[in-house]
């Protein structure tokens, strides 16, 4: 058996992991639920930590890049392609980071929506009660 390592060998990183879950799944026991009134919260917060993971991406991404080592066309390209390729550990690492900001920010797109939705409901059916008082 060969030990892969590092980020494809780690479960929490495998499709199935990092899909979305069915309402049976959903309402499994230790799940990550959200009460409604707190959705506004967990956008703040999900948004926060996305903007940190967004500022890391850019400081690691400086830190990985490679500088041509002359300033001729032959050693630019070279440096692009090597900064591109992102193979090393590093990179790797760097990749993660990107992976999990767009799972934030997935997150926090769909918390907006449901947030939206909820309100629109909401105030429909107060709209509903008021005008059915008022018929």
């Amino acid at each position: 058996m060969t030990d892969i390592g590092g980020i494809s060998g780690d479960p929490r990183w495998r499709t199935e992991w990092t899909s979305l879950p069915t309402r049976e799944e959903a309402s499994r026991p230790g799940t990550l639920r959200i009460d409604r009134d707190k959705i506004p919260q967990a956008i703040a917060l999900f948004s926060k930590i996305k903007q940190r993971m967004d500022q890391l991406y850019t400081e690691a991404a400086q830190a990985l890049w490679v500088a041509p080592m002359a300033e001729d066309r032959v050693s630019v390209y070279i440096a692009d392609v090597l900064t591109a390729k992102g193979l090393s550990d590093p990179e790797c690492a760097l990749n993660a980071i990107l992976a999990f900001s767009r799972q934030l920010q997935d997150m926090v797109d769909r918390l907006e929506e449901t947030h939206r939705l909820m309100s629109t409901t909401e105030d429909s059916n107060r709209r509903g009660l008021q005008g059915g008082r008022n018929g």
